[in-house]
């Protein structure tokens, strides 16, 4: 069988070339200073994004910024009071609309929550049979309650026997409902045990609390409230939100990225501006989610979709996609393909970013067998193909056809062709350039494989026995470790083209499993 040459569709991606890390470590981002002065000089040069801040602000160091695109994979756990919901997030709150009794009923559902089969150990040990580097947990979605012990204060609901309510004030956290122990604090202690990294999803918005009464989803919400109108309210907002920060950045220790979600009022922009200043004096190395803070965040997070171009992205990035019909617990979900997942984390390293599937565990503390089935497989190939997708950075270009994506060591020693697609007697490229006399090898395959260079391109002979699947390392996602030619060579002389359009449907994957 000749082998099959692929048509080029291209795309430049730029990247510093530092020192090659092959193992990254998930110890703590949050430790040293932010970016110094010529850091934040050279940052702001790489990423366009990061312009615009004061003149005194400091964006995370570069080694830090460079060690979370190491880890490229995580779990992004969204769990509050809409897992006994069956609903999408807080915004069963509202889509569709709700009653006020509906309302007060769920905000008085915490008085039932108690997750008596949650164990942080057991959620991390997940994570690293997934090969995951770190997590995103939900402290507070917009439905204000929070999982760890706040000292803020708020009104609220409790719900009587009879079925009636009365007010009250409380801190509507895990504190008041009948489990009591702090999340949180489980979460983070349990992942440094594990070398997890730590991110903590927090929203800017609160449905629940009267102080947030601006926003029109809110349970209090007044269309004439604002700064002007009553000045001692809208302080008090503000002034929940700061508290409640330092708390989640002084209670745990070291915090590697606060994941902050939707804006604020444009009166009360300046104060966000205020809140991503605050996280930095608390914790100098945290990496900040740019939702609400604008140029003062250190990373975006394209979320359900993954980006066509990734040229496009003007600061680190990270994608966060539901692994089912939304990111929280449903009974009954249709949950994505492994396939599907994998071949995405692949897409999306490739491109230069990293990749966070979402799913959420049930009332009780338990993850669905379908969310462990998916993301094992995952770690499972990355058992054996984990060097082409941990510390590295994106190729010259991204992608060949529709079935290769590259990625390479930061030192640009090495470069990965993962071939999506069994690629069949032989492995076709025309970008990517073999050192003369170099060893060519497939991940999971102890035999170098011959190869040839010639005016075609590079092309590697598969052997005979790998023909059959079950001799084959892995069941999709072939990667192929190729050391390169010196860049200087033949770097100028790659075309470039329009990248591949994005999928048209998101269970979409090339792979030939089912």
């Amino acid at each position: 069988m000749k082998p099959h040459i692929i048509v080029a569709i291209l795309c430049g991606v730029g990247s510093l070339a530092l020192a090659a890390n092959p193992s990254p470590s998930s110890q703590p981002l949050g430790q040293g200073g932010p970016a110094t002065a010529p850091e934040e000089e050279r940052l702001q040069h790489r990423f366009a994004a990061f312009r615009g801040v004061d003149a005194d602000y400091r964006h995370a160091g570069e080694q830090t910024v460079e060690r979370w695109m190491d880890w490229k994979w995580g779990l992004r756990i969204h769990w509050g009071l809409y897992c006994m919901y069956d609903g999408e997030e807080s915004w069963i709150l509202v889509r569709p609309p709700k009653t006020h009794e509906w309302q007060r009923d769920y905000y008085a559902s915490y008085e039932r929550f108690n997750p008596i089969n949650f164990n942080a150990d057991e959620w991390m040990e997940i994570l690293q049979r997934a090969g995951m580097k770190y997590f995103s947990f939900t402290s507070k979605h917009h439905e204000g309650f929070c999982l760890w012990p706040t000292k803020t204060l708020q009104r609220g609901f409790r719900k009587n026997a009879d079925g009636t309510f009365e007010n009250v004030t409380d801190h509507y956290s895990i504190a008041e409902t009948p489990y009591k122990k702090d999340i949180i604090g489980q979460l983070v202690r349990a992942a440094r045990a594990h070398d997890i990294g730590v991110s903590l999803y927090y929203s800017h918005i609160d449905w629940h609390d009267y102080d947030f009464g601006w926003d029109k989803r809110n349970f209090w919400y007044d269309p004439k409230f604002n700064m002007e109108s009553d000045p001692r309210r809208w302080a008090a907002f503000i002034q929940k939100e700061r508290q409640q920060i330092t708390e989640l950045l002084t209670w745990y220790g070291p915090i590697d990225t606060l994941c902050l979600d939707i804006h604020w009022p444009v009166q009360a922009q300046a104060e966000a501006y205020a809140v991503a200043k605050l996280a930095r004096s608390l914790q100098p190395n945290i990496m900040l989610r740019n939702r609400g803070i604008d140029a003062y965040g250190d990373y975006e997070t394209p979320e359900g979709q993954i980006p066509a171009n990734p040229n496009e992205m003007r600061r680190p990035w990270q994608v966060i996609y539901p692994g089912g019909v939304g990111f929280s617990y449903h009974s009954h979900d249709a949950v994505k393909p492994r396939e599907w997942v994998l071949e995405s984390l692949v897409d999306i390293v490739a491109k230069g970013g990293n990749f966070q599937v979402g799913f959420g565990p049930d009332p009780t503390g338990k993850w669905p067998q379908e969310m462990i089935d998916r993301v094992v497989y995952v770690g499972d190939w990355l058992k054996v193909n984990g060097e082409s997708i941990f510390a590295t950075r994106p190729y010259l270009r991204y992608h060949e056809g529709t079935d290769l994506r590259f990625t390479r060591s930061k030192d640009q020693k090495y470069v990965y062709i993962i071939s999506l697609k069994w690629p069949g007697t032989a492995l076709a490229s025309t970008l990517v350039y073999a050192k003369p006399g170099s060893t060519i090898r497939m991940l999971g395959y102890d035999h170098d494989l011959a190869w040839r260079q010639d005016g075609k391109g590079l092309t590697i002979q598969i052997p005979q026995e790998l023909q059959a699947e079950s001799k084959r390392p892995c069941l999709q996602a072939f990667a192929f470790k190729v050391e390169s030619e010196d860049w200087s060579k033949f770097a100028s002389s790659l075309p470039v083209i329009p990248p591949l359009p994005a999928p048209k449907t998101q269970k979409a994957f090339l792979g030939t499993a089912k």
